[in-house]
C-alpha cells in the first residue's frame, strides 16, 4: 500500500492491482475482510463529514456581515471546527483499518510449521507430530 496522488496504490509482489482485486483477495481471510469493511465504512464517515464541513463554511462564508455587528457565527463556527476534527478522525481510522486488514491478509499467507509432542502408539517412546 503506498500513496498515490488521489488514493493509495495497491501491489501484490511487484504487479500493481485494482482495488477490486485487492477486495477478491481480502475475502480469503475473513477477519482482513472485517478490517477492510470497517475501512470502507469510515472512508464513507469521512466524506459525510466532509460535505458538512463544506456545508458549515458556506453557511460561515455567505452569513458574514463585515459592516453590522449583530452576525453571531458561533454555531458556524463550532461546525466547521467539529466537522473537520470528524474528517480527520474518520480518515485516520479508515486508513488505520486499511494498513489492519492488509497486515492480517500477510499474516495469513505466512506458512506456520507447529509440532507437538505426542507419546508414540506403537511401543514405546514419545512421537513427534508435524
Amino acid at each position: 500500500m503506498f500513496s498515490g496522488f488521489f488514493d493509495y496504490q495497491y501491489y501484490q509482489d511487484d504487479t500493481r492491482i485494482t482495488k477490486k482485486e485487492l477486495k477478491n483477495l481480502m475475502e480469503t481471510n475473513q477477519k482482513a475482510l472485517t478490517h477492510w469493511n470497517r475501512s470502507k465504512t469510515f472512508s464513507t464517515l469521512t466524506l459525510v463529514a466532509l460535505a458538512s464541513e463544506i456545508g458549515f463554511f458556506v453557511w460561515e462564508v455567505s452569513d458574514n456581515k463585515p459592516f453590522e455587528n449583530e452576525s453571531n457565527n458561533t454555531i458556524t463556527t463550532i461546525g466547521v471546527t467539529g466537522s473537520f476534527a470528524a474528517v480527520l478522525a474518520f480518515n485516520f481510522l479508515s486508513n488505520l483499518q486499511k494498513k489492519k486488514s492488509i497486515l492480517k491478509y500477510n499474516q495469513g499467507l505466512e506458512k506456520k510449521t507447529t509440532f507437538e509432542i505426542q507419546p508414540a502408539k506403537n511401543g514405546f517412546g514419545m512421537a513427534i507430530v508435524f
